[in-house]
């Protein structure tokens, strides 16, 4: 569980019993969520929504704000705050996937492989060492594919060996989302499509900026979901169901696509949308 991470390290800084004691009280309440998620193959998503929207009402509670005079309470930037909750019911929804007990595959937050490249010193040295190259993306809540790659020069026997990871669908998550996060977003998901064509990036997000209208479909975005559906600048609905289910049933179809596309319309002569 990814938010009870956060809980378990901020436990250990035991200077402020009143903090501490608001810790084990939110202990209690993420604790129900924990417990409902014991058996996924059973949860339906709309008793995973309730759970997480009676857990964000009771962590909105006033008293665990910093409050200046007594230094008691979180200031709004801890990440008691943050969407880490939202890690947590993703990962319900992906790990009820079959897909995750398939060989080599990973999730939660993880890096992959990016700028895969060989790099030798010079074309005249090929035969002796191709240096193959790559770089590795920031921690993202993501699901990958692990790959042992090995080459050998023709002609010799012995083989390299490297580890590559191939981003499978990226997940990135906003309490509220802006045109900076897009932007950031959008870049990573160039970076991931880069190493590996049919990748998936969904944004998901409670709110939006009432200004900003992302432009999803010029993107290397596939898919933004908006859990509350409104902007910023209102009193909170709860996260919708109907939005998660949504998100459900798109993370099954990228999973589960069985025609893939991508430039093979150039040979077929047409695209369907």
């Amino acid at each position: 569980m990814f938010y009870n991470d956060i809980i378990k390290k901020l436990m250990q800084d035991k200077k402020n019993p009143v903090n501490s004691m608001y810790l084990h009280e939110i202990n209690l309440k993420w604790s129900i969520f924990e417990k409902l998620t014991e058996d996924i193959t059973t949860l339906k998503n709309v008793e995973i929504v309730n759970a997480i929207n009676n857990f964000v009402s009771a962590i909105r509670n006033k008293k665990y704000q910093y409050n200046s005079s007594t230094k008691n309470g979180f200031k709004p930037d801890s990440l008691l705050f943050s969407e880490v909750y939202l890690h947590d019911l993703i990962s319900v929804l992906v790990e009820r996937n079959k897909i995750i007990n398939n060989q080599g595959i990973s999730w939660g937050l993880q890096s992959f492989s990016t700028n895969l490249k060989f790099n030798p010193q010079n074309l005249g040295v090929m035969d002796k060492d191709l240096r193959f190259e790559q770089e590795i993306s920031e921690k993202l809540l993501c699901l990958t594919q692990k790959l042992d790659f090995q080459f050998r020069i023709k002609g010799k026997r012995n083989f390299h060996k490297y580890e590559i990871i191939f981003p499978l669908i990226i997940f990135f998550t906003f309490k509220n989302l802006d045109e900076t996060d897009f932007i950031k977003s959008n870049h990573i998901a160039q970076k991931a499509k880069a190493t590996f064509e049919r990748s998936k990036s969904i944004i998901i997000t409670e709110t939006i900026n009432q200004e900003f209208i992302p432009d999803v479909g010029s993107s290397s975005v596939d898919a933004l979901y908006i859990l509350r559906r409104q902007s910023s600048n209102k009193v909170l609905n709860p996260i919708s169901t109907e939005v998660v289910d949504m998100l459900d049933n798109k993370i099954t179809d990228f999973l589960t696509e069985n025609e893939w596309i991508g430039t093979e319309f150039i040979k077929k002569g047409f695209l369907l949308q």
